[in-house]
Formats: C-alpha cells, structure tokens, sequence
C-alpha cells in the first residue's frame, strides 16, 4: 500500500513567514503605543474616567476578538462540508507548509466531524465574547 503525499508550497512557506513576522512586529509595536497611551489616559484623566475609557476600549477589541472567533468558526465548518464532498484530506487544490499524507474516505471523514466540532466550540466561544463585550458596553455607558 502506497502513501500520498501532498507535497509543501515553498511559497507559501515563504508568505506565511512573511506574515507571521509582520504580525509580531505590529504586535511588539501595538504593546508599546498602548504603553504610550496608558500613560497618557492615565495623566489626563480621573480615575472613574479611564476605568470608562478602559472598559470601552476592552468592549472594542473583545468585539473584534467575537468576529474573528465567528469568522474561523465559518471557516472550519466550510472546510469540514468541502472535506465531506470530496472525502479527502488535505482538500483537493490546497497548499500545504509541510508535506502531507493524504487521507481518503472514512480518515477524512473523520477529520471533517472534527472540524464541524472545532467550528461549534469557536461558535460558542465568539457567542461568550460577544456577551462579554455587550457587558462591558453596558457599563461604559
């Protein structure tokens, strides 16, 4: 019995370094100008005023935080339905950072139901985000 292997996409590796490395810059950099804005905030304004800046500001990004956590969750439950149809894993098309074998019927199935898991644990978690931010909201108020 022979194993396929979906071969690497040097590519791609090379845009996913890419990427990731400018992630972390714009998030060391992020880490500093809020350090920068703290300091600020905290000079300018009363302590019941920050605490309301604050909460608003964490409503924000515990929002946007809610979207992604909904955006991965349509992402993965897209993925487990194109895994189901083809009964193949990786996904007919797709490129790959490392080799992969690939897995056929019953293995990618399997695979699939674990997507569609992942998709409703991130469901249920940008759900709770998404109440944490309307909670914060309500107290910025």
């Amino acid at each position: 019995m022979s194993i396929d292997i979906q071969r690497a996409d040097a590519g791609l590796r090379r845009t996913t370094f890419i990427v990731l490395t400018a992630a972390a810059i714009a998030a060391v950099w992020g880490v500093f100008a809020f350090h920068q804005w703290m300091l600020h905030q905290s000079a300018a304004l009363s302590t019941e005023q920050l605490i309301v800046r604050l909460r608003l500001w964490i409503g924000l990004a515990t929002t946007a935080s809610g979207l992604c956590l909904l955006l991965l969750a349509g992402h993965s439950a897209r993925t487990a339905r194109r895994v189901a149809e083809q009964r193949r894993w990786p996904l007919a098309g797709a490129r790959v950072l490392r080799d992969t074998p690939i897995r056929r019927g019953d293995a990618a199935l399997r695979l699939g139901r674990l997507l569609n898991g992942i998709a409703v644990v991130l469901l249920l978690l940008a759900l709770g985000v998404g109440l944490l931010s309307w909670r914060l909201f309500a107290l910025a108020a």
